[in-house]
Parts: C-alpha cells; structure tokens; sequence
C-alpha cells in the first residue's frame, strides 16, 4: 500500500512538474512573439503618431496575435504582456496579460491583428493595473485607435490615456478593442519569475526580473532610439 502511495504521488509530482515546464514555455514564447510584433508594428512607420506616442509613453500593452471573428455575433482573444518605462529610461520586466470579450451587432469575417497600447497617462497605466480593466467603459479613461477597421479615431487619439495602433491580417466588419476585457495571467506571472507577484510588482515596483525578457526589453529600448 505505501509503496501504491508513494507511486501516486510520484506521478502527481511528474505532472505538476511537466504542467509548470508547459506554462513556462508558452510564456517564453510569447515573449518572442511580443518582441517580434514590437519590431513589425512599431518598426512598420506605417503611423507617424506612433514614433511620437511611443517615445512619450508611461508603458506599452504589446499583444502579439488579436483574433476575432464572428458572424453577427463577435469574439475576440490573444495573449498580451505589459511593460513600463522606469525613470531612467529603461523598460520594465513584463507582466502576463489575457485580452477577451464579445459584441453583438452587424459583423462578419476573420481577423488576425498584431497590436501595440501605447500607454499614454499615469491613469492609463493605473487602469490597465486593475483587475480586469475593460477597455472604453472605465470612467476618465480616454482609449484611442489607429488602424483596422476604425474610421476617424485618428483625429482624436493623441488626447486618449491609451492609444492602440494595429497592423491586421483578413477584414472584419467591426470595432476594435472596445469592450475588450484585459485580466492577468497568474499562471504565467509566477511560473516565469518563481514565485507569486502581481503585475504592479513587476512593472512599478521592479520586484523580480528574467533574462528571458531581456530581448524584449533592449528591443524596445533599441526602437525608441530610432
């Protein structure tokens, strides 16, 4: 009996462990997908805005890969890291983000987008830090947008908190990300920095760091002096 036991536990420990070495390499790999649409969007110089937004920013939102789809009714999901600008100019470590919701209305299609948040204000950080911050429904934060399929955001964006700037795959007979719900990724957070931590302890408070992101940070450093 305790050698059955002993054998229970030893594969509940495999598991675990496998399960936390998958988790770790999802979040890795969406690190490099992150650090790529970082030099595709913000590199693109398809928005002049963008070079001015970006160089001014609080913290950037980088969602490397925005699906959404539907018929009449519509769905949207990606992964997503954040990451501030500290005061001496360097970038943060990421925090592991989740970007979802749903709309119903007149549309139809597919579409795959690469996106960049520009964090524009202190509120605009402050918002995105709250526990599943929905993007155009928070009161006093101002949510811009360049690209896809918004028409005429563009006249008004550079006054908004956040700013997003999309490159997008496929058409889509709908709007942005408004409505989109953004919630962090506990699993991710922790099994990258060994240990539990909230996304205003990596990206504020600098808590833990892994040079697993170091790529991704120096990349963004590397564009903000083009």
């Amino acid at each position: 009996m305790k050698r059955f036991l002993a054998a229970i536990c030893a594969c509940m420990t495999l598991l675990s462990f496998s399960k936390a070495e998958a988790v770790e390499q999802d979040a890795i790999q969406i690190l490099l997908e992150a650090e790529a649409t970082a030099r595709h969007v913000i590199g693109s110089k398809q928005y002049k805005e963008l070079d001015e937004a970006f160089k001014n920013a609080v913290g950037v939102v980088i969602i490397p890969r925005l699906l959404k789809g539907g018929f009449i009714l519509g769905a949207e999901y990606g992964n997503a890291v954040l990451l501030a600008k500290r005061q001496d100019g360097t970038w943060s470590y990421p925090a592991f983000y989740t970007i979802g919701g749903g709309s119903v209305g007149f549309q139809i299609g597919l579409k795959d987008s690469q996106m960049i948040l520009v964090i524009r204000t202190h509120v605009g950080m402050e918002a995105i830090l709250q526990d599943q911050f929905k993007a155009g429904a928070e009161a006093g934060v101002v949510v811009g947008m360049f690209g896809g399929s918004v028409e005429g955001a563009a006249t008004t964006a550079m006054g908004a908190d956040i700013v997003a700037f999309s490159l997008d795959r496929g058409l889509f007979g709908g709007g942005a990300i408004e409505g989109s719900v953004f919630a962090k990724r506990d699993d991710f957070n922790q099994t990258l920095y060994g240990q539990p931590v909230t996304p205003r302890q990596i990206v504020l408070e600098n808590m833990v760091s892994d040079p697993a992101a170091d790529n991704l940070r120096s990349t963004l450093s590397a564009l903000e002096m083009q």
